[in-house]
């Protein structure tokens, strides 16, 4: 359970302290978002690596295209927040605020920037994430965000994914540590690295597919226009999204149509014919890449988005349910039950608890 939202006012930091200083009234968040990250920015980061994780944040956080911070939730943190971050573009960005209490956030990402600026960093942010490890929240370093982790002894005894410019760099600054190119992101132990560039994208439909499911992570890549086409320079979408070898477009479409009618019946016989398939191609389809049928696949895609309306709506079990389209109240009593190993009543119970 994460505790309440904390903002460290700048100033306040000191080596090992956890500092105390709260301003709920400016930073509660109107619901409880499925996938939170906070935002660390080095000077003169690179504007394309923020774009891709934000983006494809902002694509997966609603059900449309109002980019509302509803289902994920990021937060561009400073110790300074009243001064702007240089990007290596010279185009500036505006903090969101001061630091947040690492654990609000699901992920700590820092992106590096130009390699002569990276001394330049408040120590602060440094210190910040020292404390979001002593806390066990994953930090992720992109673009050259990985040589600030290696700096503070975060990759030690670990490998980093690094991008074939920065490499030889890497290897000379860190000979004792172990770096490669060539992929979209390496995970260990807790620690996420990620070369940059469009690759942020692959990582960022990960992280999304982990919290959110992959039919929020396939409206990312759909909006986003990732191509289907995938070779060695693009994003590894079906790693992103867990397929098994490279989505079908059709495939692709059928997902995001499914993701816009969760609350509308949907057949699998409408949807074959709405990507020009038969429902026995497209079953295949799926079976194929999610080991599950249209119809399973619509089914947990309702229940996750029902799992999340029970803690962020004030409607009973029953209105959630003929909302999404389930029969009856029991029928959908079961299959939550069955999917999350409780009833929609005593999770929601279980959570209010908690709080």
């Amino acid at each position: 359970m994460k505790k309440d939202l904390r903002i460290f006012q700048p100033g306040e930091w000191a080596d090992g302290d956890i500092i105390a200083a709260i301003d709920a009234s400016q930073t509660e968040m109107p619901c409880r978002p499925q996938l939170n990250v906070g935002i660390l920015l080095w000077p003169e980061f690179p504007l394309l690596a923020l774009a891709g994780l934000t983006d494809a944040l902002r694509h997966a956080a609603d059900m449309g295209d109002d980019s509302q911070k509803i289902r994920c939730s990021w937060h561009l943190m400073s110790a300074t927040p009243d001064r702007p971050v240089l990007s290596s573009s010279g185009m500036a960005m505006m903090p969101d605020s001061a630091f947040i209490s690492p654990e609000q956030f699901d992920y700590i990402v820092v992106i590096g920037g130009l390699l002569r600026s990276m001394a330049k960093a408040d120590p602060g942010a440094r210190r910040y994430l020292h404390l979001a490890h002593q806390l066990n929240i994953p930090l992720v370093g992109i673009c050259t965000g990985s040589f600030v982790l290696a700096q503070e002894g975060f990759l030690n005894g670990l490998t980093a994914a690094i991008h074939p410019w920065h490499l030889n760099d890497f290897k000379t600054q860190f000979p004792q540590l172990s770096a490669r190119s060539g992929i979209d992101f390496h995970e260990e132990k807790g620690i996420l690295t990620c070369p940059g560039g469009i690759s942020t994208i692959g990582l960022a439909t990960e992280l999304i597919r982990r919290h959110c499911g992959p039919d929020r992570a396939t409206k990312a890549i759909f909006q986003m226009s990732v191509p289907n086409r995938i070779d060695s320079t693009s994003v590894a979408v079906s790693r992103a999204i867990g397929f098994t070898h490279v989505s079908d477009s059709r495939l692709r479409k059928a997902v995001f149509l499914i993701e816009q009618g969760l609350v509308k019946p949907i057949s699998t016989r409408w949807l074959a014919a709405e990507v020009n398939l038969s429902p026995r191609q497209l079953t295949r389809l799926f079976n194929a890449e999610f080991a599950q049928s249209p119809s399973e696949f619509i089914r947990r895609a309702r229940l996750r988005y029902a799992h999340w309306l029970l803690i962020n709506s004030g409607e009973s079990v029953t209105e959630i349910a003929l909302r999404l389209g389930f029969s009856d109240c029991a029928h959908f009593i079961r299959l939550f039950s069955r999917e999350f190993g409780c009833t929609p009543g005593d999770y929601r119970n279980m959570r209010q608890q908690s709080l």
